[in-house]
């Protein structure tokens, strides 16, 4: 399930950056709402895979969360900048982007924290 979670996690880290990218392009562009759709479809899986992966991860490594190290504190991380966007996205789906740009924005740059939380988490050592 892991792999599936990380690759879901960088398929929706790509595809939101590039829906930024293609609205600031191409506004109000047909194919650009169906982009809309397949990266909201693959939030909610993730809104539904991400808390029984990390349930599951986190019970198993449950003694390695008192050990301050990178692992650690990235793990910590992943799991914050997830939490919150997923709360975020769904403020943004049920409220749509142009309500609050605050919230838009934060989701925006939470994708960033958790792709460096991520990349950090699998470089660093591992406690054995």
């Amino acid at each position: 399930m892991r792999k599936l979670v990380v690759l879901l996690t960088l398929l929706l880290g790509a595809s939101g950056i590039l829906l930024v990218l293609m609205r600031q392009l191409a506004p109000g562009a047909e194919w650009v709402r169906w982009f809309s759709l397949l990266h909201t479809w693959g939030g909610n899986f993730f809104l539904v895979l991400l808390p029984l992966y990390a349930w599951d991860h986190i019970s198993t490594n449950r003694a390695w969360l008192r050990v301050p190290s990178l692992v650690t504190a990235t793990g910590i991380a992943q799991t914050l900048a997830a939490v919150l966007l997923m709360a975020t996205g769904v403020l943004l789906l049920l409220y749509g982007a142009g309500v609050w740009p605050a919230v838009r924005q934060t989701h925006h740059w939470l994708t960033y924290v958790l792709g460096a939380a991520l990349l950090l988490h699998a470089l660093s050592r591992k406690h054995r």
